[in-house]
């Protein structure tokens, strides 16, 4: 029983690292979709549309 609680404990905590690591990915993904968001809003009020290369 006691060993089940000790196992269940360094889940627990591992989880607890890998929940950290992908909040932190997630807050890096959200910052750069607020900067595309705002790329592309400055972009349609200024009436301009990207012009993509011809292949």
């Amino acid at each position: 029983m006691l060993l089940d609680v000790l196992r269940l404990t360094d889940e627990v905590k591992r989880m607890n690292k890998d929940i950290e690591r992908v909040e932190s990915i997630m807050l890096d993904v959200d910052k750069r979709v607020v900067r595309l968001e705002t790329i592309v809003e400055i972009a349609k009020s200024q009436g301009g549309q990207p012009k993509l290369p011809k292949k």
